[in-house]
């Protein structure tokens, strides 16, 4: 038989039929060996790979580590006062985060078996027993961190507990919502494609490929986990920089902690200077790309950065801003922190120093809000009370609305004080309260307004110092001639003084210092219509009223110059010669800003320079501790403004008529301010002015002037809104502001100046 068995050791003589098929048998041996060898080659191949060239693959995919940029904040340039007290600051304080896996409870299996693997070596990870006790030894320094941290914040443990249980509800519930979705979902449209039997069918050939390529369909999806379980949250806010130190410095003691530096705009000294010093707070998503436009090429501003909104920490914002840093942290498959590195450090804003003093500051405005405090006094007829007031009828009696202080170094411009009432605290912009705000929007005296830089009101009497300038420069008015008053220029029931109205009697005979210290308005009528108004609006333009002083705070108003050649568009009607005799007493039409006027003062005092004022002193780097200086000579510190400008066709003589007069308002028993304003010490000269406004309101109290009188170093203006009589109501503040002068050493009294 062909199949029958055949050995090499068959006898000679055999069949030669056995001997093929004993040959046919042995290859077929071999071929199955072959075949054998082949497979289990490929199988040993395979194993091969497996072991050898996969693994570094697979595991790595545990290695891996992915790295993200966060952003490290900058701090913010300070503004500073002229005696060195911060005005606007940044609260510094670190917050501590923890990663979510060392806060949830119970511990998370899969978080603590790899944790406890990581700690052991490839053959320890086969041993049971050590991995229990690995893993024993995770929970068991969970536990050891949060008793650790308790003890060093002096935080209780059941607070720490109470924290980590709120955030973990929160993102169990973050969680909960996801995988409602995630279940609620339709099936992928391939597949619904391959469940419709309508569908054509696919070759043969496809059919196969597809079957054997396509893995089969879960029957469950893979656990959930989200951004919130792989993130770390806050437990602890404002930690002081010792723990803080403590916690970086030792992450073998608080592993899956990290401190984190926040920042925070603080007006320390609250409301002082409100409307000056302004505002800084958070940029907005929906504002991010209006503001980035508006600000210069390179700004990087993102949402969450502070931007300065009003007033000083608006102009100077790109100085005081700070540049973010940036730095790379790089974190391992279950996001825990492994490695961080600064890749770009942060830049500090630089401080601004400011030319005000604090203390004068804030007695400055201790004077207004006192004032404020006061119902309007009762007019009366006696005659040093004021003579500027054209009114008719008595005004309604009610309190004033606000009030306002400016004072400038008549020689630079730079503010001395410059202040405002009401006001707000700044700190209510950073740290809202409901009721605060409330009662802010509810005041009739609008706390908000920045009285300083955007009230504009009729100057009255104050505003002859000018028509003075402007009558003797045109030549139509000789200081030395004498005018006769009669008590009214044409008709007893308009055009008048009000000596006139409460006695029936003029000033007589009246030469310009006569007629500035008991503000004669017939001297001034008579002088304006004969000049007309035009050197009256050409000498306006040139000491700058009409037109913002170009203080370096924004929003500033320009008021209002009324002008004959003002096209009848704008103006709505002709000018009338009444309106010439009213601008030369400050009424008419015109309004001016208490900046404007105290401009006016110093160049009065200053031999006729017209200033800039401005708030801003200086720049520095900052400095964590201590206070910033401007370097002297450093360019990048130094803040460049206009320089002091003489004023065109200002003679020295004019100005010398105009001091006299000025000084005979306080210094001369018959001036309107002598009984309100006068100091024995030193020489006060100045103006009072009480604007009439209509409509039975009190009129606007006014007083102009600078000090001393003999040396002028200071010009000053007070304005009291609806305050009544400016001799009555605003003098007397005038007079305590001078005192506070003398008492901070600002100016020398006459005996000091003797001593000199």
């Amino acid at each position: 038989m062909r199949n029958t068995l055949t050995t090499d050791w068959q006898p000679a003589g055999d069949s030669p039929a056995n001997g093929e098929s004993t040959d046919f048998a042995r290859g077929r041996l071999w071929w199955l060996a072959g075949g054998m060898i082949v497979m289990l080659g490929a199988i040993g191949a395979r194993l091969t790979y497996v072991q050898c060239v996969l693994p570094p693959g697979l595991v790595s995919v545990f290695a891996e580590t992915t790295e993200s940029f966060e952003e490290i904040p900058a701090r913010d340039g300070r503004i500073l006062s002229a005696d060195g007290r911060p005005l606007a600051d940044n609260e510094e304080h670190y917050d501590l985060l923890a990663y979510y896996r060392w806060i949830e409870e119970p511990a998370d299996r899969d978080w603590v078996k790899h944790r406890a693997r990581s700690k052991l070596s490839r053959k320890e990870r086969r041993d049971p027993e050590k991995l229990a006790g690995a893993e024993a030894a995770v929970i068991s320094q969970r536990d050891e961190l949060w008793q650790s941290l308790s003890e060093l914040t002096n935080t209780p443990m059941q607070e720490l507990t109470t924290r980590r249980q709120r955030i973990q509800q929160r993102v169990e519930k973050i969680w909960q919502i996801v995988e409602a979705k995630r279940q609620g979902r339709d099936l992928p449209e391939e597949t619904a494609d391959l469940s419709n039997e309508s569908a054509p069918r696919d070759s043969l050939w496809s059919t196969f490929w597809r079957e054997i390529t396509t893995p089969p369909p879960r029957s469950t999806l893979d656990p959930l986990i989200i951004a919130e379980q792989e993130d770390d949250h806050v437990v602890l806010e404002h930690l002081d920089a010792e723990l803080a130190a403590e916690i970086e410095t030792h992450p073998e003691r608080y592993p899956g902690l990290r401190v984190v530096l926040r920042s925070r705009r603080t007006y320390p000294e609250g409301d002082l200077a409100a409307h000056l010093i302004g505002s800084r707070t958070p940029v907005q998503t929906e504002e991010l790309a209006e503001l980035s436009a508006a600000l210069s090429a390179g700004n990087d501003l993102q949402t969450g950065d502070t931007i300065g909104r009003s007033g000083l920490e608006r102009s100077y914002d790109s100085q005081l801003r700070g540049r973010r840093g940036m730095q790379r942290i790089v974190r391992n498959r279950r996001r825990e922190i492994i490695h961080t590195e600064v890749v770009r450090e942060p830049l500090s804003g630089q401080d601004l120093m400011l030319t005000f003093d604090t203390t004068l500051q804030r007695r400055s405005e201790d004077l207004l809000d006192t004032l404020l405090k006061q119902s309007l006094p009762s007019t009366d007829a006696a005659p040093a009370v004021d003579e500027e007031s054209n009114r008719a009828d008595p005004p309604a009696a009610v309190g004033p609305r606000g009030a306002c202080l400016v004072a400038l170094d008549i020689r630079t411009g730079a503010v001395l004080a410059a202040a405002a009432a009401p006001r707000y605290d700044l700190n209510l912009l950073t740290h809202a309260d409901a009721a605060q705000w409330q009662a802010i929007l509810d005041d009739p005296r609008r706390p908000l307004f920045p009285r300083v830089t955007q009230m504009a009101l009729p100057p009255g009497s104050i505003f002859k110092t000018l028509s003075a300038i402007a009558l003797i420069e045109d030549g139509q008015l000789d200081p030395a001639a004498r005018f006769l008053c009669q008590g009214y220029l044409d008709r007893p029931d308009k055009d008048r003084c009000l000596v006139f109205r409460h006695y029936g009697v003029g000033h007589n005979e009246t030469n310009l210092a006569d007629a500035l210290g008991r503000s004669c308005n017939v001297y001034f009528f008579t002088a304006a219509r004969n000049a007309g108004p035009k050197p009256l609006v050409d000498w306006s333009r040139k000491l700058g009223i009409g037109q913002p002083t170009g203080i370096d705070v924004p929003g500033e108003v320009a008021g209002r110059l009324p002008s004959p050649d003002q096209p009848a568009g704008k103006s709505g009607r002709r000018w009338y010669p009444g309106d010439t005799l009213g601008l030369v007493i400050g009424q008419s039409s015109l309004l001016v800003t208490p900046l404007q006027m105290a401009r006016l003062m110093a160049a009065v005092a200053n031999d006729g320079q017209l200033v800039t004022p401005h708030l801003a002193a200086g720049q520095g780097q900052v400095h964590h501790e201590g206070l910033s200086r401007a370097e002297p000579g450093s360019e990048s510190s130094l803040i460049t403004r206009p320089q002091p400008k003489p004023i065109t066709g200002l003679h020295p003589e004019t100005l010398a008529a105009v001091r006299e007069g000025l000084e005979r308002v306080v210094q001369h028993r018959t001036g309107t301010a002598y009984k309100t304003v006068r100091l024995p010490n030193v020489t006060i000269a100045g103006k009072t002015g009480t604007a009439e406004v209509g409509g039975r309101l009190p009129d606007h109290a006014w007083f102009a002037g600078y000090v001393p009188a003999d040396q002028p170093k200071v010009a000053f203006v007070v304005v009291i809104e609806h305050g009544g009589s400016g001799g009555k109501v605003a003098g007397p503040v005038a007079r305590d502001f001078v005192k506070t002068l003398l008492d901070l050493g600002v100016i020398a009294g006459t005996r000091e100046l003797a001593a000199e």
